[in-house]
C-alpha cells in the first residue's frame, strides 16, 4: 500500500479542517477491493468509491479538486479508463467529497447525480463548501436523488436516502452484493456522519437553522438498524477501515462485519444527544 504512518485523526475528520491536521487527504492509497465489484479510490482521509456495471463505472463521491488525481489513477490501477466512467454521485456538498467532480466530468462525460436539497444550499450559500482555499470549478448537476426511485445503471443499483443534518441534503447511499452460495450482502455508505456542522457554535456562527441538530437526531434513528453487512465510511477513519486493508485476501473480505454499522451510528448518536443536551 502507498500509505505512510500518520498521526491519529480525530473521530469526526472535519476537525482536521479547524484543528489544522497534517494533510491527509494528500497520502495516497492504492485501490482496495471492499466488495465484489467494488472498490475504494479515495486517499487517507476522505473516501470514494467506484462501482462496476454492465453499463459502466459509477463513482460516489470524488475527493478534493487539488488530489482528484489520485482517483484518476487508482480508476487505471483497476484496468479501466477514464472514459469508463458513466455517472457520479455525491453524497453532499462539502468540497472534499465534491471538489473533483468536475475535472472528472471533463475527463469522461460521466453524469451528475446528487439531491435537491444540497443543489440548493450550494447556490445559497457557497461559503459552506468548505473548500478553505482550495480552487473550486462549479459544475450542474444532471439528475436529482429520490427515495423512491433507486439509481439503475446496467446491473447495478443503488438505493440512496436522505439523511439530513451534516447538510441539508446528505444523502446515504445501499446497495447489494453477492456472497457465498447465492447469499447477498448489503452495502451502506452514511453520506454525512459528521457531528461537528450541528454543534451550537458552528450552527450560530455560520448563521444555519438550529433544526439541522433534530433532523441529525431523526435521520440516525432512522438508519440505526438497517442491516449493512458491509460498511464503507465516507471518511475511512469513521470506521478505521485502513485498519482492515492488510487484513484483504482471496475468500476474506475484513469489511464483512454488521457489528460495524450500528457501532457506528450509536456512536453519532451519543454525540448529537449530547450537543442536544446544551442546546436545552
Amino acid at each position: 500500500m502507498a500509505r505512510r504512518a500518520l498521526p491519529p485523526l480525530p473521530t469526526d475528520p472535519y476537525e482536521c479542517l479547524i484543528q489544522g491536521c497534517e494533510r491527509p487527504w494528500e497520502v495516497a492509497v492504492d485501490p482496495f477491493p471492499v466488495a465484489p465489484r467494488t472498490w475504494y479510490v479515495g486517499n487517507n482521509w476522505v473516501g470514494a468509491y467506484l462501482l462496476q456495471s454492465s453499463e459502466g463505472l459509477i463513482l460516489i463521491d470524488t475527493t478534493m479538486q487539488p488530489q482528484v488525481y489520485l482517483v484518476f489513477e487508482s480508476i487505471r490501477k483497476l484496468g479501466f479508463d477514464i472514459t469508463d466512467l458513466k455517472l457520479i454521485l455525491v453524497s453532499h456538498m462539502h468540497y472534499d467529497h465534491l471538489g473533483g467532480v468536475r475535472p472528472l466530468v471533463e475527463a469522461s462525460g460521466a453524469k451528475v447525480m446528487m439531491s435537491r436539497e444540497d443543489w440548493a444550499f450550494l447556490n445559497d450559500r457557497p461559503d459552506q463548501l468548505l473548500n478553505n482555499g482550495y480552487p473550486w470549478g462549479s459544475f450542474e448537476p444532471d439528475a436529482f436523488y429520490s427515495d423512491n426511485e433507486p439509481v439503475v445503471m446496467g446491473d447495478r443499483e443503488i438505493r440512496t436516502l436522505l439523511t439530513p443534518g451534516h447538510t441539508p441534503g446528505t444523502t446515504s447511499f445501499f446497495f447489494d452484493v453477492p456472497g457465498e452460495a447465492g447469499a447477498t450482502h448489503l452495502c451502506g455508505l452514511h453520506g454525512g456522519a459528521g457531528v461537528i456542522t450541528v454543534t451550537n457554535e458552528y450552527l450560530r456562527d455560520n448563521n444555519l437553522p438550529m433544526a439541522l441538530q433534530q433532523q441529525y437526531l431523526e435521520t440516525m434513528l432512522r438508519v440505526r438498524d438497517m442491516p449493512v453487512d458491509i460498511t464503507l465510511g465516507s471518511h475511512p477513519a469513521q470506521v478505521a477501515m485502513m485498519d482492515r486493508v492488510d487484513d484483504i485476501r482471496d475468500g476474506h473480505n475484513p469489511f464483512l462485519d454488521r457489528a460495524v454499522w450500528p457501532r457506528m451510528i450509536d456512536g453519532r448518536l451519543d454525540q448529537i444527544r449530547k450537543v442536544l443536551e446544551q442546546t436545552e
